[in-house]
């Protein structure tokens, strides 16, 4: 137990920090998910879940097998559209990848403290809003790292004892992690970087060794860039391999890691210029954020430049290199995809990123304390202090303005709605939402009450899963007018109320 008491008062916090998402019900993509998991309930029909499908068949891209269409099949069958096992199973995931850095980062380093600050930031920071709040996007991005993860200990485990049983273990968790998710495709790269900066025998033979995880990962591509391919239509997933995009790219991902809100990229102009009405969204939330963030990023560059100057020699320690080479290289599959960015896609790199803040952290305070141990005291509490406060202002802000977190409260609320006012329906019957004339005017991209219903329900999805009628047709009336429809005896009308 005392052993692992640091990871205990570290779930404690995190905790503390994110237990409002037990609350949340389920949104827009989570619906479909549901939807494209359903079978005919026999062996087969789960076991086609696993087959590769092109996306004109399905309307959905990538092979995620794993944390998608077998996840959402099994929890559907088991708990319907009950949320809070969902919810409690991703913090539970959220919990293991924060032992697994932990672990990794102690494994590699032999240093407990490093390792408990890198798990602490790794599972506080603001940058899993995303993926705690987000169920659809969150549990695959999750559940992928968690195998990532597990595979690059048991790889280091590997190399030092260089037991057939663990690399095969290791080829196993692999596979899980690639066929979750593609934000680990990088793995394969992470684990040949780990063999180059170990310090082993036979470094040759053990590279050949990964010739089967780079031949997975070609193939992961190839099922997803050629057999299932991509729909031209979906601009978000378009390669941009231009240098000011990536390095934009770069920033957002780095100051999201810190802490900052992933919704700042919505008021932030062309030239950096920031949109006033970011003030009506943030409050004095707005204060607090970025004086901790100026603080925070101050401090820790002149660390950095401390360091550069005084002790540089830091910086060619093969376990600091190892994970700042995995930053790099982790980050390469999202940086060219500059219309799709979202915070959940930085999981699998947040362990490297954070090993890497709190080891140059820590080695500024140890070199110096030797000359000025109460500055050196003072500035590394005030930038641990910072971080937190960043990261736990971000939390709560985000716990009422994050789309997932919004969209999913509303979802609850307009389902009550719903199955109070109609506890049931006739098979193929229709549903019509009409707008709400108290609902106030923003844009008219944004449109009336109706439309954002449409969005926060997924269209169809959400009702024909209530309802138990994939016949159930449903629409909404700044979308569609059916009027044709609208005379039937089984029309159902009901205002789209989600305030």
């Amino acid at each position: 137990m005392k052993k692992l008491f640091p990871l205990i008062i570290i779930f404690v916090v995190v905790f503390l920090l994110y237990y409002q998402t037990l609350f949340v019900y389920f949104s827009q993509d989570d619906f479909f998910m549901f939807k494209i998991s359903q079978t005919d309930n026999t062996l087969g029909g789960f076991l086609n879940l696993f087959a590769i499908h092109s996306f004109p068949e399905r309307g959905i891209a990538f092979y995620r097998p794993i944390f998608r269409e077998a996840l959402h099949n099994i929890y559907f069958s088991a708990f319907d559209l009950n949320h809070l096992p969902f919810r409690i199973l991703m913090l539970i995931v959220h919990f293991i990848n924060i032992s697994l850095v932990y672990f990794l980062v102690n494994i590699i380093f032999g240093n407990k403290i490093l390792a408990t600050l890198a798990a602490f930031f790794f599972g506080i920071t603001a940058a899993n809003v995303a993926l705690l709040y987000y169920l659809a996007g969150g549990i695959e991005t999750g559940g992928a790292t968690m195998f990532a993860l597990l595979t690059l200990i048991l790889y280091r485990k590997y190399l030092v004892n260089n037991n057939p049983a663990l690399y095969l273990a290791t080829f196993v968790t692999f596979l899980m992690a690639i066929f979750s998710h593609e934000i680990v495709g990088m793995t394969a790269g992470v684990m040949l970087i780990m063999l180059i900066t170990s310090n082993v025998k036979k470094i040759s033979s053990k590279a050949i060794a990964l010739l089967p995880f780079l031949l997975a990962t070609v193939f992961l591509f190839y099922i997803d860039l050629v057999k299932i391919g991509l729909s031209s239509g979906e601009k978000q997933y378009q390669f941009i391999f231009n240098i000011s995009s990536v390095l934009n790219s770069i920033v957002w991902y780095s100051v999201w890691a810190f802490g900052i809100p992933e919704m700042l990229i919505d008021f932030i102009g062309p030239g950096i210029k920031l949109n006033p009405v970011l003030m009506r969204y943030w409050g004095n939330y707005y204060t607090v954020i970025f004086i901790a963030f100026g603080i925070a990023l101050s401090i820790f560059l002149f660390m950095f430049l401390y360091l550069i100057l005084k002790k540089k020699f830091v910086f060619f320690d093969r376990r600091f290199c190892f994970f700042l080479l995995w930053l790099m290289v982790g980050l390469l599959p999202i940086i060219f995809l500059p219309n799709h960015k979202s915070t959940h896609y930085l999981v699998f790199v947040l362990p490297a990123f954070w090993t890497v803040v709190t080891f140059i952290v820590l080695n500024f305070y140890t070199n110096m304390s030797k000359y000025a141990k109460f500055t050196a005291s003072i500035l590394t509490a005030l930038v641990i202090f910072s971080l937190l406060t960043l990261s736990a202002v971000s939390i709560k802000l985000e716990d009422t303005t994050y789309w997932a977190a919004s969209r999913g409260r509303l979802a609850e609320r307009l389902i009550n709605q719903i199955k109070t006012t109609y506890p049931n329906l006739p098979k193929e019957a229709i549903i019509y939402f009409e707008n709400d004339p108290n609902y106030p005017h923003l844009t008219a991209e944004w449109g009336s009450s109706s439309k954002q219903v449409a969005v926060i329900l997924n269209n169809q999805d959400a009702l024909r899963l209530i309802y138990n009628d994939s016949n159930l047709r449903v629409y909404y009336e700044d979308l569609d007018k059916p009027a044709e429809k609208l005379q039937e005896t089984n029309v159902y009308r009901i205002k789209a109320k989600i305030y």
